[in-house]
């Protein structure tokens, strides 16, 4: 691909959405040519709503040729140069205005210029603060897990009780650092973990930006590097294999509640998925493929990118579903009572080492030692699967192929794994002769 058209503010380039090699293979394989803006460390990517294929594009030009036959290739021509002269000159502006552009403000100019939507008409500038958040969340609800539909109206809870307890009407201009650093030290007084606090910061700022892009303000400063989302690493443990095999063989039959629990948490320690999706399958989900059958779920976190994924029925979960459940998966129970319970078993399986845990709770650094069963939780189960399976050998590929993981950095930080494990991990897998 040649080099994109240079300034002094970005790089803007013309690409296809498939990649080059695919499309070389077919020549006349139709795919969306995507413009794509690099400015500073951010990358933005904008669909034009056009398409050509691989004999049609000039890929030193980044325009579609000029030859006989191409329906509307002057027209497209056209809207691509429009594009490119217009970010150019409404970024230029936008980095002298407010030296704090996002790819959320360069989407809604773009928009705006394309005609997709129709600015101020459809604004309602009388919302209030958190009108515009209610009007976020409930664009989102359907298209977003249900966990982070209730972490977004957690965050709104937050700021209504900041707001009064200040005695203070919050208003979109009124973010600040000194509101950041004021509303992080209220969140503290509250006692809550670094993490959690870090999470309400998280989604204010995805209002922020939401509120930005659609033009209901103008601030940005909460965009400065100060305004920073602070986390910290947790202490989480995971199952080894021989203690799910333990879990597994364990007669909980005097106990039916018990019992269900520890089926429906072994389900999740044999998919690798996340409760919103191991608590409550059904025979409706089993598919038979190549002889082999196999759970087809729709990952919940994931319904905007339709991520499906195929869990093997193993023998232990036939075994669970045909000696228990009438050879259909454990029924559906509430998280809260899975988390309470789960606790329970691991405590009945006299799994009492203690476990060194060390957080932020209320702006102080606490240590404490705690029994490795009440560290067991509803994703302890996923967490287990993926470090059981890395450390059996697995390809961290194949593993997020079933997990669902997009990225090996997710992957990594998501399993925690010690770096004598990780090194150890490479070693086995023959990248070095030893």
């Amino acid at each position: 691909m040649s080099k994109g058209v240079e300034r002094t503010k970005g790089t803007i380039r013309f690409a296809f959405k498939v990649s080059k090699t695919k499309l070389e293979e077919n020549k006349n394989l139709q795919s969306i040519i995507f413009l794509f803006f690099s400015y500073g460390k951010n990358r933005f990517k904008y669909s034009t709503g056009y398409k050509a294929c691989f004999n049609d594009w000039d890929f030193r030009k980044q325009r579609i040729k000029n030859k006989v036959g191409i329906e509307d290739k002057d027209k497209i021509n056209e809207v691509l140069s429009d594009l490119e002269s217009y970010l150019n000159k409404e970024y230029s502006n936008l980095d002298n205005d407010t030296k704090n552009v996002s790819n959320e403000l360069l989407k809604y100019k773009l928009d705006v210029f394309t005609g997709k939507i129709i600015p101020n008409q459809e604004i309602d500038t009388n919302l209030s603060f958190f009108d515009v958040i209610d009007k976020y969340i409930e664009q989102k609800e359907g298209n977003i897990s249900i966990i982070t539909v209730r972490s977004y109206k957690q965050t709104k809870k937050r700021l209504q009780e900041y707001e009064k307890h200040f005695n203070k009407k919050l208003m979109f201009d009124y973010i600040d650092m000194r509101f950041y650093n004021e509303f992080n030290t209220f969140m503290e007084s509250k006692k809550y973990a670094l993490n959690t606090i870090g999470k309400h910061i998280k989604n204010l700022k995805t209002f922020l930006n939401y509120a930005v892009a659609e033009g209901y303000t103008n601030n940005q400063k909460f965009k400065s590097n100060d305004f920073k989302v602070l986390k910290e690493i947790t202490t989480e443990i995971y199952l080894t294999d021989a203690e799910i095999k333990e879990m597994f063989e364990k007669d909980f039959s005097k106990y039916p509640e018990v019992e269900l629990v520890r089926d429906v948490f072994l389900m999740g320690c044999y998919t690798g998925q996340r409760i919103s999706d191991y608590n409550g399958l059904s025979e409706n989900d089993i598919v038979e493929i190549d002889g082999f059958q196999y759970f087809k779920i729709k990952q919940q976190k994931n319904k905007k990118y339709h991520r499906e994924v195929l869990c093997p029925i193993t023998k232990e979960m036939r075994e669970i579903m045909s000696k228990r459940h009438n050879n259909k998966p454990p029924r559906k129970i509430a998280e809260a009572i899975l988390n309470d319970y789960i606790k329970q078993v691991g405590q009945m399986l006299e799994w009492n080492t203690l476990v060194k845990c060390e957080y932020t709770k209320g702006g102080i650094g606490k240590t404490e030692m705690i029994p490795k069963y009440d560290l067991i939780k509803s994703h302890t189960a996923r967490r287990s699967f993926c470090t059981n399976k890395y450390k059996a050998g697995m390809n961290i590929f194949d593993i997020m192929l079933f997990s669902g993981h997009t990225t090996e950095k997710e992957f990594y930080k998501y399993i925690r794994i010690k770096d004598e494990e990780r090194a150890s991990h490479i070693v086995k897998s023959g990248f070095f002769n030893v």
